[in-house]
């Protein structure tokens, strides 16, 4: 694994247990409910925008919940990119991300950085793509599926990594790699290879990299960030995918059984995912069964832990979803099978608009965590 030296701080890392089931700190069980909120490094990159960061973490802490999941990426022509050109970073916003992190630690809540995403947003694999052919001097595409193959972009990206495991706390003076405030690090949010049957190219993308990374910091936690579509290592399973995925070039089994990769996820939107005439008990049946058939393949084949790093729906079916959520993630849990933790998409400061339909703007803490858990306590948009 490298030359790292050990974290001094190691026992306060979360880890896998032996059995490679559950999370654990310092010998102790760790599960989890936590939250998303994409945003936090770059409204943080302007001072003036801090309170909103400020009123999410504070949010999320009084609810107790104690993860966040957070990009921490921003890459070409973004606002407050981090990465504004390849190789080249902003200090303003890698200083606005020390800032983040440091007032997580202070509120001692944990967060599982994404390190770039498949779709438009904040730049991602597709600018990468826009970076290499301005580079070969060929006609400028945003084809997500060429990133994968392509050794400049991959060139790029490890560079990118490798900056970001280095990078020493301004604030705290902890190196990255060595912060335990930081869960995990996440490949990609959302990887697809579109067209690709045999899932072999994002298998390969997933490989190459998470051994990389792993050879960099070999003591935090890492995963992949899919959707949890299932491919075929599990053609009994494929009638549970909501739609025929194989076309994405999605594997949940296969991909998560690479080595370097310590827990596997899955994604939850039946609001997207299935028909429009779709009914709220259909969508209810779904949710249910989307969470069983990922632990089960879990508890049985993988033999690793599975966090839903998101799920939502719309507010008017809201409390519902979250109830059926929660309930079932928590029999599992109860029953010892390998399912760890959540993030509900998502939070944000109230101030914050509701782009996407799907953002709580507070948690009402009358419940605190247990209220959220149970989704009955949610008070939302």
């Amino acid at each position: 694994m490298g030359d790292c030296e050990v974290p001094a701080n190691l026992s306060s890392f979360v880890r896998v247990t032996n059995d490679g089931m559950r999370f654990e700190v310092d010998g102790s069980p760790f599960f989890f409910a936590g939250a998303n909120c994409y945003y936090l490094m770059t409204r943080a990159g302007d001072k003036n925008l801090r309170y909103e960061v400020l009123e999410v973490l504070d949010e999320t802490r009084a609810a107790g919940l104690s993860v966040v999941r957070t990009w921490a990426f921003a890459d070409g022509a973004e606002w407050n990119a981090l990465q504004p050109a390849p190789g080249e970073w902003d200090e303003r916003i890698f200083a606005a991300l020390d800032w983040v992190l440091a007032q997580a630690g202070a509120r001692g809540l944990r967060m599982i950085l994404v390190l770039t995403n498949y779709w438009e947003a904040y730049g991602g694999i597709k600018q990468y793509v826009r970076w290499s052919c301005e580079r070969r001097g060929v006609e400028v595409n945003d084809r997500a599926e060429d990133f994968y193959a392509d050794p400049y972009c991959q060139d790029v990206f490890r560079t990118f990594v490798a900056t970001l495991l280095a990078r020493v706390n301004t604030i705290t003076g902890v190196v990255y790699r060595d912060d335990p405030t930081i869960l995990a690090w996440e490949l990609c949010n959302e990887p697809r290879c579109e067209g690709d049957f045999s899932g072999s190219i994002v298998q390969d993308w997933v490989e190459q990299q998470s051994e990389f990374l792993k050879s960099l910091d070999p003591y935090h936690l890492l995963t992949i960030g899919a959707e949890g579509f299932l491919g075929s290592s599990t053609p009994e399973l494929l009638a549970d995918n909501p739609f025929d995925t194989l076309k994405l070039g999605c594997d949940f089994l296969r991909h998560h059984a690479l080595p370097h990769i310590d827990f596997a996820t899955a994604h939850l939107w039946p609001d997207t995912w299935l028909p429009a005439s779709a009914s709220e008990a259909a969508k209810m049946r779904f949710a249910r069964r989307w969470v069983n058939v990922h632990t089960d393949v879990c508890t049985e084949q993988l033999g690793k832990p599975l966090v839903l790093t998101e799920f939502g729906t719309k507010a008017s079916g809201r409390p519902a979803f979250y109830e059926k959520v929660y309930d079932t993630v928590l029999h599992h849990m109860v029953a010892g099978h390998a399912v760890a933790g959540t993030c509900f998409w998502m939070l944000a400061a109230t101030s914050y608009p509701d782009y996407d339909g799907f953002t709580l703007a507070e948690l009402n803490r009358r419940g605190t965590a247990e209220g959220v858990a149970s989704g009955r306590e949610c008070s939302v948009m």
